[in-house]
């Protein structure tokens, strides 16, 4: 048995068939853990949600505003989304220093980042790059990976996920 193997029989061992399951503490009791508001660190973090659509959110710190001479109340930032190629893919705008978006876009793409721009008298500055993700394609990981949709509720599909390396 090798290592994949090892960890689909691990799941497949939960009591319902599927890995997913309630977090508890020693006592069997659910405890929440609130996210922080923010951070106090400049991020643009974008997450693959399905083949066809991905998370970002950021953060922009008051002093890196203050530092660009940006009134807080009058802020303008501009996403842009680019594929393996360094090609724009989309641009969304936020007046938000701190915030979130779910990105629609093809599968046809390999891999996806974020450049994140502030808008300075006009021009856009750039700020910060993403991480990069591989897009997540509709094929089944492996022949073992059949298993888990047996015990899985219906519909469910298990995305495989693959990365090229991107420079940036």
């Amino acid at each position: 048995m090798n290592f994949t193997d090892e960890l689909i029989a691990q799941s497949l061992a939960n009591q319902n068939g599927c890995s997913s399951g309630k977090i508890s503490d020693i006592n069997n009791e659910v405890r929440l853990y609130p996210l922080a508001q923010k951070y106090n660190k400049d991020k643009v973090v974008l997450m693959p949600i399905n083949p066809t659509h991905s998370f970002v959110y950021w953060e922009v710190t008051e002093q890196t505003l203050k530092n660009l001479n940006i009134d807080l109340g009058n802020i303008h930032l501009s996403f842009k989304l680019f594929d393996e190629n360094h090609q724009e893919i989309m641009e969304f705008d936020s007046i938000f220093s701190i915030g979130d978006y779910y990105i629609s876009h093809k599968s046809k793409f390999k891999a996806l980042y974020i450049k994140l721009f502030i808008q300075i008298n006009n021009e856009l500055k750039f700020i910060l790059q993403s991480n990069i993700i591989g897009v997540l394609q509709n094929t089944i990981k492996s022949s073992s990976s059949n298993q888990l949709l047996n015990g899985c509720i219906d519909g469910d599909l298990i995305y495989n996920s693959s990365l090229l390396g991107v420079q940036k």
